[in-house]
């Protein structure tokens, strides 16, 4: 889509949105409610759910604060409702100014307190999307405590609502730049999948879903826990790929506290948590043992890690109207033996230590009844150091291992990032404005030597038979390297490359957006959201970014118990900074790569009879923009009797201009099928700009389009809470949902559309159940269908530079050379732009299991404001024991295409204890 045309799809749906703001009309007959949920000590609650007897709904934000527009005066009865709590009403009448200013102080509920959401919980509520849930403190409580098995389940939610796990963005009280996530203990409440096709949020689900943390304030009255929980050896199962024992186990301890530092005026809030992570790493290989015979190896290698996690922060009551925060946290993670694992060999890994620490300031003002002004600035420190375990050139031979040095070396990678947002949020009648600024700076200081040291690639391909025939074979990539470890022919490497020049890279990257919605409710049964945003980047620049976007709510009973959602618009993907990093870095000035082919295995940039040596350089064209995307999403959910909640949806997305990249001075040479591909006249072929020189350019060149629908229902009881659901997604693709990725060929696109990577669908099961005596068993079961992979020989027959060429299918018998049967038919590794197409395998399915056994017991009388508790609880992690596979072999030439390479940690048993005052 041209930018022209861009402009004119803003503007015809920001002229159709016209009529529908002019028909509003103020709250004549109501009341506009503004207020406040807190417990009984005083502390907000956030994400509580506040509800009026017409249907219309809302949920209080991480200030505790909720704003209804306009609440029928004959049906003025407030409901408030949180995980945890018990439910509390009240009637609301109009105060001075025409609005009414309410608390709702919740009490905590007692284990036979019935939690359910009665009456109309499909209510109006326009922010409601796919996947969407909010989980309160007491919902987070069941979650693990281990910070990364917690932000593996939290993408795992938000997966739900079609997106690929692992992508999902998360956000710490409102910064739109992702953090780490605090301690579990901190955590207010969380929220995953809002409404993304609010003008606040960048992406979309196509690009991910969202998962929203908000910390806990200060409190009035003294609080603390300490806690400790060990996951031994003893109890954990063994990696499926290791031949010995590996009793992996984590330990956790530390504490929280909070309180008053002036009563009813300013609270503070300490946490502080150790990690000792005793973690294994299992190499899966095949490699040469002493008399160079191929040989498997499997060795269990420590990886210890050790982490730290530490927060504080402080809240002041300015004013009555003004509330400040202010939040400084730091994680550290140093660990051992990192990188190695399936096909890389001990020697390849490397010692890391990262850490971050986050300053950040907010401060929320309410001017009046209708108006909430939120400002938000933060500065993050980010570092990332890896130390190699060898300086030798790396060394891979493909589909067999991985081994030399790792080619980051030295790597030391300086991040600060400054955000400064500032919203405001408006109420007048029947409109609720939101409109606001948020910006972005990240300031790189990079010392990167990546492949410094060299690295040697042996891929297979053509060779002599060694015999007095003079014919030629073709041999494996391990076959090849035996051959260069014995000085025999056919033991050439297939490349080598090695970067040199300056390390050091120093940039400054800016992102602006500037967004507004309107939200009105036109009657009790309708509401509309448009909105509008602008965003614009730099390095690469970007400006010409317009998107609107639209939302309506419309329930189709009178009592709001079944409620359609349709929304629609458009979405930009910034370019994230390490694009910039890699063109800045490998422009041919600062740094130049040198790609040798054939070279000699012992003096590889000795110009030897047929070796040939290629200048590789990175570059943006000058009409680059940020990703663009259209996307449909539309819903209904009900309420049905019995307290069940069913919703189905259904999504659909194009992108046309997602980035890839692409050799534009590839050599220009012919595809074929069934002779051995000759490398060195393929790199001696013309190129269309200059002679050996790889430019490797990002481009807008990839297209996805496609569909995800899902189902799902929500129980809640008095003991029970049960959440099922179903999604299934059907996209294709020249590119990736993960970043960019390189065609087979720089001038063809025959066999690339495709499953994009990282494609899945996938069901849920979450069950939390509360027994007699306070037993609490919590259950989390999550499928995902299995992720395509890409079939590729390992060799880089068309002299681009890239080492993804596909084989070709052919009819000849495996006796041939190079021809190899698979569960997918016969393929050869004699082909130039093979004709196999793009991600043709599919791994195994993957299911995460999680389970949580806790009991508490109260420790002296019951006091709300000081309450005395000792939990116990038994967690597991994978309690069946799934092989969960992650990296299978995908070299056609290994012979063991499609085997599995690496997988997720065994089970997991976890049991630990908190003590709370």
């Amino acid at each position: 889509m041209t930018l022209l045309s861009r402009w004119k799809l803003a503007g015809i749906i920001c002229g159709a949105l016209m009529p529908l703001c002019a028909a509003a009309q103020s709250c004549a007959n109501g009341i506009p409610v503004d207020g406040v949920v807190t417990d009984s000590s005083g502390a907000v609650i956030a994400g509580a759910r506040v509800q009026a007897a017409n249907g219309e709904t809302t949920e209080s934000d991480a200030a505790g604060h909720f704003m209804l527009a306009c609440v029928p005066a004959d049906q003025n009865t407030i409901t408030a409702q949180a995980g945890g709590f018990s439910s509390l009403t009240t009637y609301v009448t109009r105060q001075a100014g025409g609005i009414a200013h309410i608390q709702l102080q919740l009490a905590v509920a007692g284990v036979e307190t019935d939690v359910e959401v009665n009456g109309n919980s499909s209510a109006l509520d326009a922010d409601r999307s796919a996947g969407s849930r909010t989980l309160s403190a007491s919902d987070v409580q069941q979650l693990p405590d281990d910070p990364d098995d917690l932000a593996q389940e939290l993408q795992l939610m938000a997966s739900s609502g079609g997106s690929i796990p692992d992508l999902s963005t998360i956000t710490i009280d409102g910064f739109q730049n992702s953090g780490v996530l605090p301690p579990k203990s901190s955590i207010a409440s969380i929220r995953v999948n809002p409404d993304q096709y609010s003008p606040e949020y960048e992406q979309g689900n196509g690009h991910g879903g969202r998962i929203e943390i908000f910390t806990k304030p200060g409190s009035d009255s003294f609080h603390g826990a300490l806690f400790f929980s060990d996951s031994d050896g003893s109890f954990n199962a063994t990696n499926p790929f290791s031949v010995t024992a590996t009793p992996a186990g984590k330990r956790r301890y530390g504490f929280e506290f909070s309180g008053p530092i002036v009563q009813k005026k300013s609270g503070f809030t300490l946490a502080l948590e150790k990690r000792d992570i005793d973690e294994f790493n299992v190499v899966n290989a095949v490699t040469l043992d002493a008399n160079y015979n191929q040989t498997p190896l499997h060795e269990t290698v420590d990886a210890p890690q050790r982490l730290w996690i530490a927060s504080a922060r402080g809240d002041w009551q300015v004013t009555p109207k003004n509330v400040a925060t202010l939040s400084f946290s730091a994680n550290v993670n140093d660990g051992d033996n990192q990188g190695v694992g399936g096909f890389v060999l001990p020697e390849a890994g490397y010692s890391s230590l990262v850490s971050e620490y986050d300053l950040r300031f907010t401060n929320m003002l309410t001017w009046n009844e209708n108006l909430l002004h939120e400002t938000r600035i933060g500065y993050s420190w980010k570092r990332t150091e890896q130390t190699p375990l060898s300086t030798a050139p790396a060394l891979q031979v493909a589909g067999y291992f991985t081994g030399g040095g790792a080619t980051s070396q030295n790597l030391n990678e300086r991040e600060g990032d400054l955000e400064i947002d500032d919203d405001v949020m408006l109420t007048h009648g029947k409109h609720s404005w939101k409109f606001g600024a948020q910006s972005l700076g990240l300031f790189i200081r990079n010392y990167v030597p990546d492949t410094f040291n060299g690295a040697f690639v042996f891929g297979g391909g053509s060779a002599p038979v060694l015999n007095a025939t003079n014919a030629t074979t073709t041999i494996s990539a391990i076959e090849q390297y035996r051959r260069a470890l014995l000085n025999l022919p056919g033991g050439t490497p297939t490349t080598y490359q090695v970067t040199t020049g300056n390390p050091v890279l120093s940039f400054t990257q800016w992102r602006l957006a500037l967004f507004a919605a309107d939200t009105i409710k036109f009657t009790p049964r309708l509401t509309v959201t448009t909105g509008l945003r602008y965003q614009f980047q730099t390095a690469p620049s970007s400006v010409a970014n317009i998107l609107p976007r639209v939302g309506i709510a419309w329930a189709l009973d009178q009592k709001s118990r079944w409620v359609v959602h349709l929304r629609v618009g458009l979405f930009n993907t910034p370019l994230g900074q390490n694009y910039a990093a890699q063109v800045y870095r490998l422009n041919g000035v600062r740094q130049r790569s040198t790609l040798v082919y054939s070279p000699s295995y012992d003096h590889p940039l000795t110009p030897v009879a047929g070796s040939i040596q290629v200048g590789t350089r990175w570059q943006f064209p000058h009409d680059l923009d940020q990703s663009p995307s259209g996307w449909f999403e539309g819903s209904l959910e009900g309420d049905l009797k019995h307290n069940l909640h069913p919703s189905v949806w259904f999504a659909y997305g194009s992108e046309w201009g997602n980035l890839r990249t692409r050799n534009i001075n590839a050599p220009l040479v012919s595809s074929s099928s069934g002779a051995a591909p000759d490398p060195t006249a393929a790199l001696l072929a013309p190129r269309p700009i200059m002679p050996d020189m790889n430019i490797m350019q990002y481009e807008n060149s990839s297209h996805l389009g496609g569909f995800a629908q899902g189902a799902g229902v929500d129980y809640r009881g008095k003991r029970v809470r049960l959440n099922v659901g179903y999604w299934y997604v059907d996209f294709s693709s020249d590119g990736s949902w993960n970043g960019p990725v390189s065609p087979q060929s720089s001038y063809s696109n025959k066999g690339e559309s495709s499953r994009p990577d990282l494609q899945r669908s996938g069901a849920l099961v979450e069950n939390d159940i509360h027994f007699p005596y306070k037993i609490d068993l919590s259950t989390q079961f999550y499928l995902h269908t299995g992720t395509p992979y890409n079939i590729i020989t390992g060799t880089d027959a068309n002299g681009d530079g890239v080492f993804n060429d596909r084989p070709s299918y052919t009819s000849e018998s495996a006796s041939h050379s190079g021809v190899y049967n698979t569960r997918f038919g016969a393929m050869t590794t004699n082909t130039v732009n093979g004709d196999v197409p793009r991600n043709l395998g599919t791994m195994p399915s993957i299911l995460h299991m999680y389970t949580n056994l806790s009991r508490a017991f109260n420790l002296g009388p019951m006091n709300a404001d000081h309450p005395r508790t000792l939990t116990f609880n038994a967690r597991s992690v994978n309690v069946l024991n799934r092989t969960n596979v992650t990296a299978v072999n995908t070299i056609l030439s290994s012979s063991a295409l499609g085997q599995p390479i690496t997988a997720e940690a065994a089970r997991r048993i976890e049991l630990g204890v908190r003590f709370a005052f």
